[in-house]
Order: structure tokens, then C-alpha cells, then sequence
């Protein structure tokens, strides 16, 4: 290989490592009825979409599909060819998830840290100004006007 061909190979690596990775496939949202009739509930829906929007941009969500795509990949023959080993292999995984009992140590305050103040604002922006109002007037007028105290001060 003369040196002209393997610049050009090596432009054509650069290239191919410079062009923008393909998005990710959104989730399958259309094919789920009951989030989409949850996200139809005012409250509930802006939690939804705000957990959605949260986990499109984590860092762990390239992850986990990476992950998912490899555990189809090698759980799919194994259900084709012997579905007992794959009950069984599942019912040891759940045991073991059980006996770790993870829920203790991976839902810690910290990890959500990053997702309530997006929660709490996107409830906040979602809010009617006038619902606002009302709560700032209810809170002024709700306790006694204010008095002179120093009237009679020397």
C-alpha cells in the first residue's frame, strides 16, 4: 500500500469516527396505552413527561440499551431452544436480587438529586399564574394587618 492510500484510509477512518453517532430509538411509548392515558392526567402527566425528558438526556440511558440489546441477543436463542433453562435461570436471578435487596443502597437521596429540582420546575412552569396569585393573596391576608407598634415609642 503506497502512502497516498493509506492517508486516504486514514481520512476515511477519521471520517467514519467523526460522523455524530445515530439517536438512540425513542422508547416505545406509542405502544403502550397506559402511559400514554397517564400522561392524559394533568398531574401525572407532567411527572411522566418530566421523567421522560430526565432519561433521555442520563448518561446511563446509552447504557442500559446497549445492555438490553445484548441480553435479547443472548436471551433470545436460549428461549427458542430451552425455555426451562431460562425460567430457571431468571427465577436465580431474581433470588439473588432479592438477597442483595439493591432498593437499599441504589435509591439514595443523591441519585435523585439531579431530578427534583427539574420535577419541581417543570410543576411550577406547568402552574396557572392565577393559582399563584391566589396562593400569594391567601398567605398576605390570612394573617391580622399590619399594626402600628411603635406609636407610642419615646
Amino acid at each position: 500500500m503506497n502512502p497516498v492510500e493509506r492517508i486516504e484510509l486514514s481520512r476515511a477512518r477519521l471520517r467514519a469516527a467523526m460522523t455524530p453517532a445515530p439517536a438512540l430509538p425513542e422508547t416505545h411509548t406509542a405502544a403502550l396505552p397506559w402511559l400514554q392515558r397517564l400522561k392524559d392526567q394533568p398531574a401525572i402527566g407532567i411527572i411522566v413527561e418530566t421523567l421522560q425528558a430526565w432519561w433521555s438526556r442520563h448518561p446511563l440511558r446509552a447504557v442500559v440499551h446497549v445492555a438490553s440489546e445484548a441480553g435479547n441477543a443472548v436471551a433470545k436463542p436460549i428461549a427458542q431452544h430451552n425455555p426451562v433453562a431460562l425460567v430457571l435461570v431468571a427465577g436465580v436471578a431474581g433470588a439473588l436480587l432479592a438477597w442483595s435487596r439493591p432498593w437499599r443502597w441504589a435509591l439514595k437521596p443523591a441519585l435523585f438529586a439531579g431530578l427534583m429540582p427539574q420535577l419541581i420546575s417543570r410543576v411550577v412552569a406547568n402552574l396557572p399564574l392565577e393559582s399563584w396569585l391566589a396562593v400569594f393573596g391567601s398567605t398576605l391576608s390570612g394573617g391580622k394587618p399590619p399594626t402600628e407598634p411603635f406609636r407610642n415609642a419615646p
